[in-house]
């Protein structure tokens, strides 16, 4: 998450109003102890007078070095931060000096001098909030999360509404290891917020520790917080099924298919918590025949034949999978309901691994006539028809409705894009894929197709590009073929 302080960072002050004064001050601070040998002092100035008009000398005389051209440019900063500690020194609670002594500090990450005269300005001035958030900045670049809370704190006392810091503040918190005041501020925001936003912030939190931290146990005390928040079936059951994955991390399996089951009870028509109770099912002894004896048992064995099926799937056997899945297909028919979407998604796709197209295909045709408005069958079917090179109108038709339901969707994009290069719109073709490849940058197939299309217009070494970081993702022999053809020699492993 990008730092608040990022958007306000403190600003040199300009030279232009100071460097009239430079003469006059220099000349000024010379007069001071002027004194002529037979006569009183003709003009003198108090002492608090006197060092603010020498820290004005010194601090213009900074700006000076370092707005000058050419040269060495460090040993002008160099020069430039010695004269503005000097008048640090002799105008300490003169912010100008100080602001432009830590932003030359901080420019080469000075940090520790910077802190330290930050830390001693606000023990005299505590209310000024734009140099508080800025030790908070420099605490934070100094890997110091500690002291930046302190001062964020203070300015969120100051700011209780401030939403932006409040993100922060948390971010800063979970560094520091202070987990407990992190969701105690997670908790806070949304009681005074209660709006859609606040109540995304522990899932967002979750999803980092889960994805980029793997870092289960933070994970789970934010879905802790995140499932009251959230009154959406089809949300309730991904985050329980996250946490199922958290909980198979710490080792504690029995908790996970509790979750598991919740999340399935929550939401029937998502299968993702089956397939995880079939991965964990296929790691036990004699797992399936336990499984399979147990949905003779039941009067509705649907959800257990299902996780039959995953895992058997997960055990490599795709024939006993989709044999599994017919039953239940067949059970649910007779019963006089259509099973859900993603279980025709995963019906049809092992029938189509196991070469029986046709019969993917008038499942998926099926599956539209109960579901005409799924994108993802639209897509799908949409896909297989163009890998085949057969229906392409109607397969473009297809997922034209499918972008128009999710326009920035990769696979969509390069479903798209493939159905005109199979029917030699190889231009028109590369825009789709090209924005597909942005999109899903480390998908394997979306970049084969994109090298495909690059090839199909003559732009050879593009083409090469492509089909090189696919292999590097997914070292299929076609696309190494392709390399080859075009004198690609591949490492052997």
């Amino acid at each position: 998450m990008e730092p608040f302080w990022s958007a306000h960072p403190l600003r040199p002050i300009g030279i232009c109003f100071f460097v009239p004064f430079l003469l006059f001050t220099s000349l000024l601070s010379g007069c001071l102890l002027f004194k002529p040998s037979d006569s009183p002092p003709v003009f003198a100035l108090p002492d608090d007078e006197a060092r603010r008009a020498g820290a004005l000398a010194l601090y213009s005389k900074a700006l000076l070095l370092e707005s000058g051209e050419g040269g060495d440019t460090n040993t002008a900063k160099e020069a430039a931060l010695e004269a503005y500690r000097q008048a640090v020194r002799l105008d300490p609670d003169n912010r100008r000096p100080l602001t432009s002594m830590v932003l030359n500090l901080a420019e080469r990450e000075r940090y520790d001098e910077a802190l330290s005269a930050l830390e001693t300005f606000l023990a005299r001035h505590p209310a000024d909030l734009e140099l508080r958030l800025e030790a908070a900045r420099l605490a934070d670049a100094a890997d110091r999360p500690a002291e930046a809370v302190r001062h964020c704190s203070l300015i969120l006392a100051a700011q209780p509404d401030n939403r932006e810091l409040v993100q922060a503040l948390i971010r800063l918190h979970f560094q520091a290891g202070q987990d407990a005041e992190a969701l105690r501020l997670l908790r806070a925001q949304h009681a005074r917020f209660r709006d859609s936003a606040s109540a995304a912030l522990p899932v967002q939190w979750a999803i980092h520790f889960a994805r980029e931290g793997s870092q289960p146990v933070r994970t789970l005390a934010c879905l802790d917080l995140a499932l009251p928040l959230r009154t959406n079936a089809s949300e309730r059951s991904a985050l329980m099924t996250l946490a199922a994955d958290s909980q198979l991390e710490l080792g504690q399996t029995n908790a996970a298919v509790a979750s598991l089951h919740r999340a399935y009870r929550e939401c029937p028509a998502i299968n993702t918590p089956l397939v995880r109770l079939g991965a964990i099912w296929a790691t036990r002894p004699d797992g399936t025949n336990l499984l399979a004896r147990q949905a003779r048992q039941e009067k509705k064995p649907e959800a257990t034949l299902m996780i039959l099926a995953a895992a058997q799937q997960a055990l490599d056997d795709p024939t006993a999978a989709l044999a599994t899945l017919k039953d239940v297909y067949a059970r649910q028919m007779r019963a006089g309901y259509f099973p859900n979407e993603g279980f025709y998604l995963w019906l049809g796709s092992l029938l189509e691994e196991s070469k029986a197209s046709a019969d993917a295909e008038r499942l998926f045709r099926d599956a539209l006539a109960a579901y005409p408005s799924s994108h993802e069958l639209k897509n799908y079917l949409a896909y297989m028809w163009s890998e085949k090179g057969v229906r392409l109108d109607e397969a473009e038709r297809l997922i034209n409705q499918a972008l128009l339901a999710v326009p920035d969707n990769g696979a969509y994009l390069d479903t798209k894009g493939w159905v005109l290069f199979k029917k030699a719109r190889y231009f028109d073709a590369l825009q789709f894929l090209l924005k597909a490849a942005e999109r899903d940058k480390d998908e394997p197939v979306i970049l084969d197709h994109a090298g495909d299309a690059l090839l199909a217009i003559g732009r050879e070494s593009e083409a090469v590009a492509f089909w090189t970081r696919s292999h590097q993702l997914d070292p299929v022999p076609a696309v190494a073929e392709k390399l080859r053809r075009h004198g690609v020699t591949l490492e052997k492993k």
